[in-house]
């Protein structure tokens, strides 16, 4: 077994730490080359040796190749380069990255890990501008080294398709639509599926959502709601009464747009809501001291909704 040296990192400064990791594929030469990806140390648990054996699982899907025993939990295991589509039986698959988010524990194997980067955010780019289509569905952000380009993977998006039970379900129950018109929430968040779900969800409680696909977007429209707010002598909620952001996401993560609205002098007092894969309670201690109303781990569209409606202004 491995541990991670996870390094140590101050929470709201914009970084993150990736746990790179190598697929192999087979050319139509014979040959081998490798493709580099990330995930962030945060959903990272351990770093473990492949077993010798893996339990097989009836009905399950077909990238899922069983589960093992860690210690007395029960882990599925995901053969990565299978749900990818680029699955060679004669290329050993030698670590399997255990890790955490949504409030579960899953399995991801892969051909090697090489090390843990620390970067900025803002290296991270959306990956429309350098991926295929098809390709940009399941990658988040790219990351551009000098001899080499890492692809953060979407490993929420894999998760939901494993298992969709798992994936945020559309709709909240018990919305008084007419006490909500008045309004307004903006939702940071990258992932195309989740923001239109919970917009989706929102907008049919009566509420008015503002969209914004990463950190830096968000701190826009809101820096031209406080001018506003300023200009007309009205206070903030007049404009925007509630922010629910994202952690993970390129140009500016959620908890540096959260730093940001706390030390703005008009923002400052609305209510945040992070609602991230990766609120377990061992990162929401680490974050306590920034500032936000609540952390609501993804998927529970309801409990998003309940704490909406005792936070909003």
């Amino acid at each position: 077994m491995e541990k991670i040296d996870k390094i140590l990192l101050e929470s709201g400064t914009n970084e993150l730490e990736i746990v790179e990791f190598q697929l192999d594929r087979q050319e139509a030469d014979g040959g081998t080359s490798q493709g580099y990806y990330g995930v962030n140390v945060g959903k990272v648990r351990e770093i473990i040796k492949t077993p010798d054996n893996i339990t097989e699982i009836t009905k399950s899907h077909p990238s899922v190749e069983g589960v093992i025993n860690l210690r007395g939990k029960i882990i599925p295991i995901i053969n990565l380069p299978k749900w990818l589509g680029i699955y060679n039986q004669d290329l050993p698959l030698n670590k399997i990255i255990v890790t955490e988010f949504n409030k579960m524990y899953n399995g991801f194997l892969v051909s090697n890990v090489a090390r843990i980067h620390r970067v900025s955010w803002e290296k991270v780019e959306p990956p429309s501008s350098l991926m295929s289509a098809g390709e940009d569905e399941c990658v988040t952000g790219i990351i551009k080294f000098d001899n080499k380009i890492l692809m953060m993977l979407d490993f929420e998006k894999i998760i939901a398709e494993v298992n969709p039970a798992t994936t945020i379900k559309e709709g909240v129950s018990e919305a008084k639509v007419d006490e909500n018109r008045n309004k307004t929430i903006l939702i940071a968040e990258d992932s195309g599926m989740i923001s239109k779900l919970v917009k989706n969800s929102l907008s049919g409680a009566g509420y008015n959502v503002i969209l914004a696909y990463n950190g830096e977007e968000a701190l826009i429209k809101l820096s031209e709601l406080a001018e506003k707010s300023s200009t007309h002598n009205k206070k903030i909620a007049s404009f925007v009464n509630l922010v629910i952001s994202d952690i993970e996401m390129p140009k500016m993560d959620g908890l540096h747009l959260l730093t940001k609205i706390k030390s703005h002098p008009v923002l400052k007092d609305l209510p945040v809501i992070i609602f991230s894969s990766m609120a377990s309670a061992d990162n929401i201690k680490k974050w306590e001291g920034l500032g936000a109303t609540d952390f609501i781990s993804k998927p529970d569209m309801n409990i998003l909704y309940n704490c909406v409606k005792k936070h909003i202004i």
